[in-house]
């Protein structure tokens, strides 16, 4: 199974057609992969990275490397077009400029880098995997919320007041605490949460899919409150750190670390690190999002 059709309930999700110009592509706004004030800014990211493919790189000639989205007002269901732009097709990189409009109105702005693959470095190195176990195995079955821990090999099975997105994505949590822990780190120190992460139809690991898990866990900043707050994403740069072609890379789960080291004016930051089943490190993000009271 290739990751570009639309055999998956995420691709039909992100899935993407043909604008009314040369660099339009329309995709529909699906409200099954929403949080509580929109739809998931990862969901949003994997959509343009959709419409890059289309528009920039139908060929899979080259690796998407960098991603920054501005997330200007939430995108209501159904239609959303997006507009991509080469600013500079280069040798080594192809700069892109993106814009989204629903009902003619800016839903997101952006800038993209993608690269020639293969390009050789003098110098490498890397984090390690901070996966604690091996991922739960596709068919190990879900357990409830309460029953749940991080050593019994299985998925967390989400309640109903969850957000949609929840119901969409397989979580198996394995590092941080639990959401209103009022668990306040000390200065200079940080909030921290993560594990696995997969979709419960068999499919491999792409750029889309990456994306989504940098932004699908549930913010870290929950486990640091006492009472219901919203953190919609402000702005997300995505830096995907290793080779992966459209067709995708093996495996049935990715690991998400997912980390804040401060809050406060209204505001949070938090940074992401995506791996394969193997420790290689796919992606890495940082994002800017509102913090305020829910309600």
């Amino acid at each position: 199974m290739t990751s570009t059709g639309a055999a998956t309930a995420f691709d039909r999700a992100i899935a993407v057609v043909p604008g009314p110009t040369a660099t339009t592509a329309v995709a529909t706004i699906d409200p099954a992969w929403g949080a509580p004030t929109g739809p998931n800014g990862g969901y949003l990211a994997a959509t343009v990275i959709r419409a890059i493919e289309l528009l920039v790189d139908p060929d899979d000639a080259l690796r998407l490397r960098s991603l920054t989205l501005h997330y200007l007002r939430g995108a209501g269901p159904g239609p959303l077009e997006l507009e991509v732009e080469a600013l500079r097709r280069g040798r080594r990189i192809t700069s892109l400029r993106i814009a989204a409009r629903q009902d003619d109105r800016p839903i997101l702005a952006g800038l993209a880098a993608l690269a020639a693959p293969g390009i050789a470095s003098p110098v490498a190195w890397g984090p390690v995997s901070p996966a604690p176990r091996p991922a739960p195995a596709r068919d190990a079955g879900l357990v409830p919320v309460h029953e749940y821990r991080p050593d019994a090999g299985r998925w967390m099975q989400p309640v109903p007041q969850m957000p949609p997105i929840v119901h969409e994505v397989r979580f198996a949590p394995q590092l941080g605490g639990v959401p209103l822990a009022g668990r306040v780190p000390d200065p200079g120190g940080a909030v921290e949460t993560g594990g696995w992460v997969s979709l419960p139809e068999p499919r491999r690991i792409d750029a889309a899919l990456v994306a989504l898990a940098l932004d699908v866990w549930w913010p870290p900043v929950f486990e640091a409150v006492t009472r219901p707050v919203i953190a919609p994403t402000i702005d997300l740069t995505i830096h995907f750190r290793a080779d992966v072609p459209r067709v995708g890379l093996d495996g049935d789960a990715v690991f998400g670390l997912y980390r804040s080291t401060s809050a406060g004016e209204g505001m949070v930051e938090e940074d992401a690190r995506v791996f394969g089943e193997d420790g290689t490190l796919l992606a890495e993000s940082r994002q800017l999002a509102l913090l305020v009271a829910a309600g």
